[in-house]
């Protein structure tokens, strides 16, 4: 197989030269076109590592997701990040930048040195990093310098660049149309309460009803780990103990469709007899019956401006990066 060197010699310029050319940078057209024509002539594959020594870039960058033993996997258990990693790829892929998928626990003892060693090893150029859960983020040291975004970080820092999905506004909306809506009798299965997303979410929705004098009893209150099981879990509970229950809130569609399952087991029309609202607007709000009425959380915009920040840094050495986006509500039929 055809390596730079034999493209140089064929091209007759220097290796430095014919990295130049291939990867667009200044060379006059002339020989730009003679060392491409050379590459093809050999069938010449570049190599990323090879590409590395000489330009210093990997081109690649690292989304890491940081999960939780104490709850289920959310990776392998939904499609939750997908629509993030969509996100993600669209923005690499328009700038011909590989990007790879690292998944983590905070339980990890090697979890800090997997972080100092990825931000020395030169194997990317850049992370995204999904922490999740409310943690001390003891890998800050690590990245200060390094290109990288945040997802809804629980801890602000200064040199920190960072996305923040505004889910406490999300909270508040779903509030908003249990209250237009005129419900009375209100059930909520929240996610885990060291989540930090889910305790925005919860925080918003509870608060934004008692601003409307409206409270939410404890024992109609579940907390679930976001999966299906669950939500039927949770609806199994919180309507065994509330059977006039007019509305289940969920922290998201998983859930939501969770609830589903198990009203129409119990042989319970939705919306007529229980209305439900869901969270984040996936792919399974749309593809139950009747469809989840949810909060858009913006999944693939959020995996895009997450990457547009990091390539901002890598590419212009901009540092301090700041995104906020706001969640919508989607109306449908099961509300």
């Amino acid at each position: 197989m055809a390596n730079l060197k034999d493209v140089a010699k064929l091209a007759g310029v220097s290796v430095a030269t014919a990295s130049q050319a291939l990867n667009g940078k200044s060379v006059n057209e002339k020989t730009r076109q003679k060392v491409l024509e050379c590459a093809e002539k050999l069938n010449y594959v570049p190599n990323r590592g090879g590409q590395t020594l000489i330009t210093g870039k990997s081109n690649s960058i690292l989304l890491v997701i940081i999960n939780s033993t104490k709850y289920a996997d959310l990776i392998k258990e939904n499609t939750f990040f997908y629509s993030y990693m969509m996100g993600i790829l669209s923005e690499a892929q328009k700038r011909d930048y590989n990007f790879h998928l690292e998944v983590k626990s905070w339980d990890d003892p090697e979890l800090l040195s997997f972080f100092r060693n990825r931000c020395r090893d030169k194997s990317s150029d850049g992370m995204i990093i999904i922490p999740q859960y409310i943690k001390s983020y003891g890998f800050l040291p690590f990245i200060e310098k390094f290109p990288h975004v945040v997802l809804n970080p629980c801890i602000m820092d200064d040199k920190m660049n960072f996305v923040m999905v505004e889910h406490e506004y999300g909270g508040q909306l779903v509030a908003d149309l249990v209250v237009k809506k005129g419900f009375k009798k209100i059930g909520a299965i929240h996610g885990p309460q060291d989540h930090y997303d889910a305790e925005c979410r919860r925080e918003g929705l509870v608060k934004r009803l008692s601003s409307h004098r409206i409270l939410l009893p404890e024992d109609c209150q579940y907390f679930s780990d976001f999966t299906i099981k669950s939500g039927y879990n949770g609806a199994s509970e919180l309507l065994g103990k509330h059977p006039d229950l007019e509305v289940l809130v969920c922290c998201n569609d998983f859930v939501a469709s969770g609830v589903i399952k198990f009203a129409r087991e119990k042989g319970l029309d939705i919306p007529g007899d229980l209305a439900v609202i869901g969270y984040d607007n996936v792919d399974v709000s749309r593809a139950v019956t009747p469809g989840i009425t949810t909060i858009d959380a913006k999944l693939q915009e959020v995996g895009g401006a997450m990457a547009r920040l990091l390539f901002r840094q890598i590419e212009n050495g901009e540092r301090h990066l700041r995104t906020y986006i706001r969640p919508e509500l989607i109306h449908r039929e099961s509300v």
